[in-house]
């Protein structure tokens, strides 16, 4: 198993990082390499990557990387860039370079890096690895994308079964490093995972006495299919440091880090928040450097739905004209009916998407959220009736108009409820994702059938 070897860093930010970015960035521009060169050595990898993160040029992040002389270092700062980043400097390095800081990488990083690359440069690459690298990530590259097998290391503590104690402390201490030392995995005669102990439990074990009659055999494992959104969502329900990766014959393939995942749950929360609002991946991006034709071309597509729903909504006002005209004050409050409508459809289907997406809600709880968001919107919207009737009451002096505006801000956020928190489910149950059901859609629908709702209420009232 290969090991990396992590220097100590001399120092961090501290509690003023912006000052150090400026102060980088201004001996950048100076071409003040040397005093950079030594300023950098004395940081740590984490707020280099900071500093390299918040450049809007690729050229000059690369070139503030390249500064780096210890390659361990590099290897680390590299680990904490933004992906564009990360290819960016590994395609702009010298051949020699991009080596000796791809080799200082842990496996899993240095395989999905590769993989990113241009075919040309990547094999390039490739081939001027050292043959046990070049084994590694080879065989990382096999997997399916997303899914754990490209997520696992294969740097890992694992000892035969029948091994003792003392003979399992032993191995470890000759071993210089190790990504995960917490856990201890225990294999059969066939690299089988048969259990797992950890690392506490094997120093308090009687020497003699072997790893497999310590080990717990209650192992929660993820397939080397298993997608990574759902080793994450593992890791997350039973508080794990780690998750061990098998084949389909249980052979122990690796292991899933919980900061690997991390980086999981944070890129999925960060999708489900972009469709949630209409935005597509690409969008997370840095805003700064993306050209202004790649962010309308983006976002156009996901304004059709409320542009269709706008101009349905305007058809329908049309249609209610003579109610508008005889009862102008209707249209007083018709932003605030619609608007709190849309408050709680967004609300609610955040709640709904997020819910699905940890594995708090499934799809065979349905009828469950159902009635617990209609009852919620009606507690809402009781409320929020009875104080905009008082409003209307007390300025207009019209009961009906206190009568037509209370109904139908109660009906409005009762129904807003419950679409935003059905359509997410669906879209589950059909196999789409339900993140853009938190999107323009749901308010599109509200909002058309708010304006619906309201006119239809106050023509009933008003007999026209």
């Amino acid at each position: 198993m290969a090991a990396i070897v992590v220097d100590e860093p001399q120092s961090s930010l501290g509690n003023h990082p912006p000052m150090y970015v400026e102060t980088i960035r201004r001996l950048y521009r100076k071409g003040a390499d040397t005093q950079l060169t030594r300023i950098l050595s004395r940081l740590l990898p984490g707020d280099i990557a900071m500093v390299i993160n918040s450049t809007d040029e690729m050229e000059e992040a690369a070139d503030i990387f390249n500064l780096i002389t210890q390659p361990t270092q590099a290897g680390e700062t590299l680990q904490n860039l933004q992906e564009e980043y990360q290819i960016h400097i590994i395609s702009s390095c010298t051949l020699d370079r991009a080596v000796a800081v791809l080799e200082n990488l842990p496996p899993d990083t240095r395989s999905r890096i590769l993989s990113k690359l241009n075919p040309e440069v990547g094999s390039h690459i490739m081939n001027a690895l050292g043959q046990e690298t070049r084994n590694e990530v080879q065989n990382l590259l096999q997997y399916l994308p997303d899914t754990a097998g490209t997520l696992m290391t294969t740097q890992f503590f694992a000892i035969d079964e029948n091994t003792t104690a003392r003979e399992g402390l032993e191995t470890l201490r000759s071993l210089p490093y190790h990504e995960f030392v917490f856990y201890v995995y225990i294999l059969d005669e066939h690299n089988r995972l048969s259990g797992v102990s950890s690392l506490r439990r094997l120093l308090l074990s009687p020497p003699d006495k072997r790893v497999g009659e310590i080990m717990d055999r209650r192992v929660h494992t993820v397939n080397v299919d298993t997608p990574q959104e759902e080793a994450a969502k593992i890791v997350t329900a039973y508080d794990l440091m780690a998750i061990p990766v098998v084949n389909d014959q249980g052979v122990l393939r690796g292991i899933i880090t919980v900061d690997d995942l991390i980086h999981v749950i944070q890129n999925a929360d960060t999708q489900s928040m972009l469709k949630s609002v209409g935005a597509d991946s690409e969008q997370s991006q840095n805003i700064l450097t993306q050209a202004i034709t790649s962010i309308a071309r983006n976002r156009l597509p996901w304004l059709v739905a409320p542009f269709m729903g706008g101009l349905f909504a305007a058809w329908t006002l049309g249609e209610f004209e003579e109610t508008m005209s005889r009862v102008i004050q209707l249209s007083f409050f018709m932003p605030m009916i619609f608007g709190m409508a849309g408050n709680v459809g967004s609300q609610t289907a955040v709640v709904a998407v997020r819910g699905l997406a940890t594995g708090v809600i499934q799809v065979s709880d349905y009828f469950a959220l159902l009635r617990k968001e209609t009852k919620t919107g009606v507690l809402i919207g009781l409320f929020y009736g009875a104080c905009l009737s008082l409003y209307a009451l007390l300025v207009f002096k019209s009961s009906t108009l206190a009568f037509v505006v209370g109904v139908s801000i109660l009906s409005n956020i009762t129904y807003a409820g419950v679409i935003a928190s059905s359509l997410p489910l669906l879209l589950q149950r059909m196999g789409h994702d339900p993140a853009i059901g938190g999107g323009p859609y749901v308010l599109t629908t509200v909002d058309v059938l708010g304006v619906i709702n309201y006119l239809m209420i106050a023509t009933l009232v008003y007999g026209f």
